[in-house]
């Protein structure tokens, strides 16, 4: 290493290295900014033949083009957003200087780019999980997290290789290794290289510390936050084996992993999924062409070594250690999403109660101010159970509230929902939902349904009408419209909507409570309280499934706190209006 000392040697390795190529240098510069000129950016990425083709493929990609087609430029950046823009354009600066067919004998890097991808990946999944990081952040530090050790095997192997065998005959992290040999370890060679492209300097301690032990003090709490999103991601891709990070951390077996990142068992699988779609997607843009599905046929390979070494019962394991706990805890986070108190509507009286199975609930409903002022509520029920149907709900609650504001006809916020639902979830993914717009003299109300269970309009002269659905569910197919119907109203008047959870619950006899049972219980306490028949008709379902079982069902009152017993199987939602013209 000639007489210069090692830490003059790691600032020349950072000034060899060199800045982002000139097209990417300009990207991420005019995406910090949020007011970006689109059809600027647009400009400078046309310059660059490649990184157009990247830019298009990607945006049409499986994982995010959800079959429609764009065929141009502009269109592909919009769909993409400011973010992806910047991280596909440091991720593919990132790779001109360390190609994956540029392996050295200290490091695969078709390997490398394999982890550094799925860890991206992950790091994405497990902060729009958490909710506490900007998810895309979390993927370009996934992404950038082994940087400095990619540059010290391109510009420094000799060095690198010192560190390496130190680390293996003392049996130390590379890390340790690397200061102890070079007095500098590749993290803080990644942070410097960052702060040369003129990144946030979150990202470049990110890096920098992501491998080592710091206080408090010495890096910012959303810093601080990405680095344990990071180590998770890191700890996850590496118990699977998929791809080498070069960094010689010993992987967390298989099944210790779910108590070591605190996962539950659909959390797990639902980020695992997604890795295996963005991988597939992103090594093709650089080159490297992993196959579809290879992440998820790594893990299960892995769980098969683990059986064999007789650790039966892996999957049993992830399910049952701690999430009784996980999903409470998710539970309370879904139950914050819904109304903390019944608005005012004039000429309304509301309730409306959420009591979910699994203790996440894909149901939900919400009250609405709509453009105009106007008030309305919506129901809904997204398919599946537990977290991923939560977070999907909690999607759809999103796309209501931000639309709401700027519109009044309950059919076209439904298509609004339906295109944003569609193009963001897996053609499986669907919900219905029943939308009204409450007129304010309470002489009547307009509505939307996607496909939802119809709801009973019970009227004081005692007729009864069901509100059939005219529309397909939310998020199955792109461009459709939801026919809206007036329906009149009387004071005293009723309107009972549910999920179907209340008609589909089953005793032991396999008998439903049907739209029958809740048509009884509604007549029975239809003078009361709003709120009292709600608490009603759940009591009825819970008392119906208990049917034939011994003991007696526990009385349900309108505190969720604790899960009512006996369990009706799937979520229990009502939202109840009466007129009160």
């Amino acid at each position: 290493m000639d007489t210069r000392s090692e830490r003059t040697y790691i600032t020349t390795l950072v000034e060899e290295l060199g800045s982002l190529p000139s097209v990417a240098a300009q990207i991420v510069n005019m995406t910090a900014d949020p007011g970006c000129d689109m059809g600027q950016l647009s400009r400078v990425i046309i310059s660059d033949n490649v990184m157009t083709m990247r830019f298009l493929a990607l945006a049409n990609s499986a994982s995010i083009g959800r079959g429609n087609e764009v065929r141009n430029l502009r269109q592909a950046l919009v769909r993409l957003g400011l973010r992806r823009v910047r991280n596909v354009a440091l991720c593919m600066g990132m790779h001109d200087m360390m190609p994956a067919e540029s392996s050295s004998d200290n490091l695969d890097m078709k390997e490398f780019w394999q982890f550094q991808l799925a860890t991206a990946s992950c790091a994405q999944g497990l902060a729009w999980q958490r909710g506490n990081a900007s998810d895309d952040d979390a993927w370009l530090v996934g992404i950038l997290h082994n940087i400095g050790l990619g540059s010290l095997a391109q510009k420094a192997p000799t060095e690198l290789q010192r560190a390496l065998e130190t680390a293996r005959v003392k049996r130390l992290p590379l890390i340790d290794a690397e200061m102890l040999t070079l007095d500098y370890h590749h993290g803080e060679m990644g942070g410097r290289l960052l702060a040369q492209w003129n990144l946030p300097r979150i990202f470049c301690d990110v890096v920098e510390f992501f491998g080592e032990d710091y206080e408090p003090f010495e890096i910012s709490e959303e810093a601080h936050t990405l680095v344990g999103i990071l180590r998770d991601a890191a700890t996850l891709v590496r118990s699977v084996g998929y791809g080498d990070s070069g960094d010689g951390h010993e992987a967390v077996p298989l099944d210790q992993i779910a108590d070591t990142l605190n996962l539950p068992q659909p959390i797990l699988e639902a980020v695992l999924s997604k890795v295996d779609r963005e991988v597939a997607d992103f090594s093709s843009l650089l080159g490297i062409h992993l196959p579809a599905g290879q992440f998820l046929a790594t893990l299960e390979e892995s769980r098969r070594q683990v059986v064999r070494l007789g650790v039966e019962g892996f999957t049993d394991s992830l399910v049952r250690e701690n999430l009784e706990e996980e999903m409470a805890m998710a539970r309370n986070i879904q139950q914050r999403l819904l109304p903390g108190e019944v608005p005012q509507a004039p000429g309304w009286l509301l309730a409306g109660a959420n009591h979910p199975s699994l203790h996440v609930s894909g149901d939900y409903f919400d009250y609405l101010k709509l453009k105009g002022g106007q008030h309305g509520f919506v129901i809904a029920d997204v398919s599946g159970k537990g977290m991923p149907a939560s977070l999907l709900a909690s999607n759809v609650q999103a796309s209501l509230r931000a639309l709401a504001g700027v519109m009044d006809d309950p059919g076209q916020l439904l298509s609004a929902v339906n295109e944003a639902l569609h193009a963001s979830t897996d053609d499986e993914k669907f919900a219905t939902a029943f939308l009204a717009v409450l007129a304010p003299d309470g002489r009547g109300l307009r509505y939307a349904s996607a496909g939802h269970n119809p709801p009973l309009v019970l009227r004081t002269d005692g007729s009864a009408e069901w509100l059939k659905p005219a529309g397909t569910p939310l998020g199955m197919f792109p461009g459709m419209e939801y026919p809206v119907t007036e329906v009149p109203f009387n004071r005293g008047d009723l309107l009972i909507s549910y999920t179907d959870g209340i008609t589909e619950a089953v005793d032991t006899r396999e008998i439903e409570f049907e739209e029958r049972g809740l048509e009884e219980v509604a007549r029975r306490f239809a003078d009361e309280p709003v709120d009292v028949i709600i608490d009603e008709v759940i009591a009825a379902v819970l008392r119906h499934v208990d049917t034939g079982r011994a003991g007696t069902p526990g009385h349900v009152g309108g505190n969720w706190d604790e899960p009512a017993k006996p369990n009706a199987g799937d979520d229990l939602t009502m939202v109840v209006a009466r007129s009160h013209c």
